[in-house]
């Protein structure tokens, strides 16, 4: 975990806590798996450009047994929708993630 997150949750643990329980809802709230839910959220970080979030969920994802090739199309999936730049700014960020 990044240190500024981790200065982050100990100078404002009840907004940490807040967060936490409002992601986790969301997370279980209706049918998916827990692979598709992290596959989504690489492709809503690669349209927001926030490569920190590709490699954050491109971790998770690989956690929940999604394969390289399926964190790349989550993320080429993307391309028509937010463009090239967000999409070859995540690519990018992912490659130096899972090619450790």
């Amino acid at each position: 975990m990044p240190k500024t997150l981790d200065d982050f949750k100990n100078q404002f643990p009840d907004l940490w806590s807040a967060y936490e329980r409002l992601r986790n809802a969301g997370d279980q709230e209706g049918p998916l798996d827990s692979k598709t839910i992290e596959l989504i959220k690489i492709g809503i970080s690669t349209a927001m450009e926030h490569q920190g979030g590709v490699v954050a969920h491109a971790s998770q994802a690989r956690k929940a047994g999604a394969s390289d090739e399926e964190i790349y199309q989550a993320i080429l999936t993307a391309t028509a929708l937010c463009g090239f730049p967000a999409v070859l700014g995540a690519v990018s960020a992912a490659k130096k993630f899972l090619e450790k």
